[in-house]
């Protein structure tokens, strides 16, 4: 049986793979806080073993966990929303405890490891050429570049060890119990209420990507034999925000007024994410199987029970 050793077990993405890995016969080390208590979501996971050690403390992980594993996969970053993905000084602090996770997983033996990376590295996007696996990055916040230099440690250190090393990109994902601030969960839960939705223009070209789809891509990376370096992951579609906007007020059949370009752009402008995911699907066959229109009443059935 092949260990794995995941951090941020229990975060949105976390917890979905750490399920799939348990069902898949893995032996999963399964790595949250130290003030984390919500032991029930992992309950019903065999082959699953909760390790209590915070982010400054992933350098002793090797001590946590005393046993050789074969897979780590480090999902654990604080700061990845609103004005924190500025902070500096909390980004560094990011990238270091990563790089003592990375090491951690070495010094466990790993023979794999996979890190979870962001769009944010390649930068701003514009227009609607699709960015590639290739293109330079030119992260332009402070988590972008700090999340950037984690995968090029992480690819340093395997390389050194004859490692291999994953990186999945994430572009936007989103799901039924996803943070209550991100854009499709406050704006589905506006619309189950039928109050007016605050927006910018939506003009910007986007690309969503359902949460298990996310999952199951990586699992797919995961198992490969082949599979190596930096993956795109998204849906692959990308059309206008707008459409998307009108797509969840015509399936939670709101009344909501779109108040669209009540919000202004920033000053660095407008922004897509438009992924190519060529890569993932010509090394794994990987093509998402949850259309936008599935994805969102999955959500809506789920926020109904808190909104409502």
């Amino acid at each position: 049986m092949k260990r794995v050793i995941i951090t941020a077990a229990n975060s949105f993405i976390g917890r979905r793979v750490t399920k799939v890995l348990s069902e898949n016969g893995y032996y999963v080390y399964a790595v949250v806080r130290n003030t984390f208590t919500d032991h029930d979501i992992f309950k019903e996971m065999v082959n699953c073993k909760i390790i209590h050690c915070d982010m400054n403390e992933y350098d002793a992980l090797g001590k946590c966990i005393a046993e050789r594993c074969d897979i780590g996969i480090a999902m654990a970053w604080d700061g990845t929303r609103g004005i924190d993905r500025s902070d500096k000084e909390k980004q560094e602090n990011n990238f270091k405890n990563s790089a003592d996770a990375i090491n951690s997983f070495i010094a466990l033996g790993c023979s794999k490891i996979i890190t979870a990376g962001s769009q944010a590295e390649y930068g701003s996007c514009f227009g609607k050429r699709k960015i590639t696996e290739e293109d330079i990055c030119r992260p332009n916040t402070a988590y972008g570049v700090s999340k950037l230099k984690l995968f090029e440690y992480a690819e340093r250190r395997c390389a050194e060890n004859r490692i291999v090393l994953i990186e999945p990109r994430y572009f936007s994902l989103y799901g039924e119990d996803d943070y209550a601030g991100t854009m499709i969960i406050s704006i589905i839960r506006k619309m189950l209420k039928h109050k007016p939705c605050e927006l910018t223009e939506c003009i910007q070209q986007w690309d969503f990507l359902y949460i298990d789809d996310a999952v199951n891509a990586l699992y797919k990376l995961l198992v490969s034999e082949t599979a190596e370096g930096i993956y795109n992951i998204g849906s692959g579609i990308s059309r206008p925000l707008r459409e998307y906007i009108e797509e969840m007020r015509r399936i939670s059949d709101s009344r909501s007024e779109l108040l669209y370009g009540t919000i202004p752009y920033p000053e660095t402008g407008i922004v897509n994410t438009n992924p190519a995911i060529d890569k993932l699907l010509n090394t794994i066959g990987w093509k998402p199987e949850t259309s936008f229109e599935e994805g969102i009443c999955e959500v809506i059935r789920y926020q109904k029970g808190i909104v409502l």
